[in-house]
Formats: C-alpha cells, structure tokens, sequence
C-alpha cells in the first residue's frame, strides 16, 4: 500500500494528464459522429479479435449451457420451417440469409453495438439487416475483413421502419435509452386506434429488412396534443442480454431497387 502511494505522489502529475487526456478525446468522440465512426470502423478488426478471444474463452467454461442454447435454436428454426410461420425463413424469394454468432454485446450504454464473427469475406457489407428467431436486432455499421459491427436497435442512432400489423400504418423504431426490454414507435398519428398487445412488424419498403418480422407488442399510449402523434411503448420480443447468433439479411435486388428509386428521385 505505502509503494502504492509513493508511486502515486512520484507521477501524480502525469496520472491527472493522462486522466484529463482520456476524458478529453472520449468527449470529443462523443460529441463528433463521423470521427467517432470512423474510429469505430478502423478499430473493427482489432477489437473484433479481442472478443472473439475472449467469448471463446467464455464458451470453454459454458459449454453445458451453450449446447442447450443451440439445441433451441435448431428446434426453433426447425419449428419456423415446418410451420411456416416466420416470413423471411420461407416466402421471401429476394431475401438471404448468412448465420452468424454474437461476440461481443452491449445493452446498457446509451449507443449500443454488437460484434459479429464474420466480415467482409463473407459477403457482409455495412448496411444490411440483422435479424435473430425473434425478431429485429439492428444494422451492419461497419465491417473488417473477418468481423462486423452491428448498430443495435438499441441505439439513440438506430431508426427502423416498422408498421402496425393490425392497422396496418407505418411508423418508426425508436429507443429511450434506459430499458433493453423497451422501445418507442413514433410518428403513428393520434386518430389511429390502437390496443395493448398490438404487434409491431417491419414494414418491408427498404432493401433492409424483408416485411413482417416480428418487433414487439404495444405495452402503452397516449395521445400528443403538441406533436399531433402518439405516445408508444412497446415490449421487444428480442431479449438483447440473451443474444448468441443471428442472422445478416442479404437482399439480391437491393441494387436494382435503390437505382430505380434514385433516378425517380429529381
């Protein structure tokens, strides 16, 4: 203890400068997005490597409870086959779909990523949609070689399209920033009549996700008089502390798409 404090009173100067310079560069990040981005995507695969050490590490001394995790994910795909009940397992022709396992994952940040065991090699490119049995998880942010960062929807950044399946009107995915288990839909106007439990779906208009995959079911509304929108909270069905493998949705037209959109565009 005494060494300690000696050590301490010895370089005490440069401790606070290294301390004042950490919290000065983690503000500048913070409040700069393109060269927090970009020093995200330049740091991908090193950090990638890190966790994927250390989530193999993790997985020797889990080995009981990770079989039976992949054991329910095989009879849950199984279920989603034979049942027909998922649509981007079985009716959409323009969708791929490339599995891949979670190594790293955040849930209690204000913006939060997940990094995924497989890259640029494998076809994966910044943009597309991840999705896990349950429902939406977020949106390739960047990628290296052999790994990729996922912008969770749990993410002040995150916005996904989503749709009441009901109603059959159109919104968007936002999250508060405090519960992993909740998020806001906005833009859903006032008249719309809405109930709780109403279920929350991708609406299907982007190149990203394919429609009617599964979001989460409302759990509260109240009407806006000042924004002339509702109030919503709705449950994921996703439990984002829980994640092991999902999967990177590859749409095979999104090219042709996009271009047809842009020159109508002007």
């Amino acid at each position: 203890m005494q060494n300690l404090l000696r050590f301490i009173r010895m370089y005490n100067v440069l401790i606070i400068f290294l301390l004042l310079q950490g919290y000065s560069i983690n503000l500048y990040l913070n409040n700069n997005t393109f060269q927090n981005n970009i020093l995200i995507e330049k740091t991908s695969n090193y950090t990638g490597k890190v966790y994927d050490f250390s989530n193999n590490i993790k997985e020797y001394f889990q080995l009981k409870n990770i079989n039976n995790q992949l054991m329910s994910e095989n009879s849950k795909l199984n279920n989603l086959y034979s049942k027909n009940k998922i649509n981007y397992l079985s009716d959409e022709k323009d969708f791929n779909y490339l599995s891949a396992k979670v190594i790293n994952n955040s849930i209690y940040k204000r913006n939060n990523y997940l990094t995924i065991n497989k890259g640029k090699k494998h076809g994966i490119k910044d943009g597309m949609g991840v999705i896990s049995t349950n429902g939406v998880i977020g949106i390739v942010h960047s990628t290296s070689e052999n790994y990729a960062l996922i912008i969770s929807i749990l993410n002040k950044q995150s916005a996904i399209s989503i749709c009441l399946k009901k109603q059959n009107n159109y919104g968007s995915l936002k999250w508060n920033g405090f519960n992993y288990r909740e998020a806001n839909v906005e833009s859903i106007p006032n008249h719309v009549k809405i109930t709780l439990g109403d279920t929350i779906i991708t609406n299907g208009y982007s190149t990203i996700f394919p429609s009617e995959i599964n979001i989460g079911t409302i759990k509260s509304y109240n009407t806006n008089n000042k924004t002339g929108n509702q109030d919503i909270i709705i449950d994921l069905f996703t439990d984002f502390n829980n994640i092991k493998y999902v999967y990177i949705v590859k749409s095979q037209n999104s090219r042709e798409q996009l271009k047809l959109e842009l020159l109508n565009n002007d």
